[in-house]
């Protein structure tokens, strides 16, 4: 499945459930960290659809004003406003026959939300300014890096269009929870940069190998793209070596190859240490929580805090990998 490469359990639920629901016309709401690929799953659910002759229409909330928005949603009509000289069709009804992909959708105004729940519900709209409706035939998908339930009970996003939305719900993963998934993506991009810049072909040596399982990845996949693109364009001869990755200095503190593994900082003061070895994923995690166990005297909250999850998800670990505390 183009974009969505990957052979973790979670990919392979990942790929079958973009399969099961590219069919149908329900509404999607994909979540995940920013730089996840959302963005990748709605053009694949678009791509094996029956709308996928038509282009998909990308809707990006973050770069629309708000006092814009209704109009390229929407569009208007003629006199609508001061400047509006003449009618103008919106994104959603240039989308007429295909899908449209709302990106960020948190960040719409809630004015617009119910215009949007509208659309969902009755397949019509209005043009700003306009009296008469128009029909629709269109399929939405829309995505957030946001927990729009929270959003929900701050009042910054209505209830009914987030149920309205998450009718099919898909949960992307960030980067570092997907094990060795890391190294297939890497490849594939030193393959794609070697052919758009016209380098040779690069390499991974071992080492490098073992920086990327060990690095947290804040910016999941558009950041491993980004690093592996700078590394085939700064790097001369066949094997790109762990200094050779661009990883900014706070992140090179976090997972740096030393001579007896991958040295592992976190926090200011926990250092952990792994072979240059095949581990699983469990083995790493048993390991890092009983490192940050040991080095904060088994307290357990300052230990979440040092892992950067919540107290109740580290008891839950400490219970999966039978951790004595």
């Amino acid at each position: 499945m183009e974009g969505l490469i990957g052979c973790s359990e979670v990919m392979v639920e990942l790929h079958e459930t973009v399969r099961r629901v590219a069919s149908s016309q329900a509404t999607v709401l994909i979540c995940g960290p920013s730089g996840t690929g959302k963005e990748m799953v709605a053009r694949a659910i678009h791509a094996l659809s029956p709308m996928a002759e038509r282009d998909l229409v990308t809707v990006d909330c973050t770069s629309i004003p708000a006092n814009l928005m209704e109009s390229e949603l929407f569009g208007h009509e003629r006199g609508a406003f001061t400047d509006a000289k003449s009618q103008k069709l919106g994104l959603l009804e240039t989308a007429e026959g295909s899908t449209v992909f709302l990106d960020e959708i948190g960040l719409m105004p809630l004015e617009l939300q119910a215009k949007l729940l509208h659309v969902l519900e009755t397949h019509r709209f209005r043009r700003l300014g306009g009296n008469a409706e128009v029909g629709l035939n269109i399929r939405v998908l829309a995505a957030t890096n946001e927990d729009l339930e929270t959003a929900v009970k701050e009042g910054r996003f209505r209830e009914d269009l987030y149920y309205r939305l998450n009718v099919l719900p898909i949960d992307l993963p960030a980067l570092s929870d997907r094990g060795d998934d890391v190294i297939l993506i890497a490849d594939h991009y030193l393959r794609e940069f070697a052919g758009l810049h016209g380098t040779g072909v690069r390499q991974l040596t071992d080492n490098t190998r073992a920086l990327l399982r060990g690095y947290y990845w804040p910016g999941n996949v558009r950041e491993l793209r980004n690093v592996i693109e700078r590394a085939v364009l700064m790097t001369d001869g066949e094997f790109v070596r762990a200094e050779d990755l661009a990883i900014d200095r706070r992140s090179r503190r976090m997972a740096k190859p030393t001579p007896d593994g991958l040295m592992i900082q976190i926090g200011e003061e926990v250092f952990l240490t792994f072979p240059y070895q095949d581990l699983g994923l469990d083995q790493i995690e048993r390991a890092v929580i009983e490192g940050v166990l040991r080095d904060t005297g088994g307290n357990v909250t300052k230990a979440a805090t040092l892992l950067k999850v919540s107290r109740d998800t580290l008891r839950y670990r400490i219970g999966k990998h039978k951790i004595v505390v």
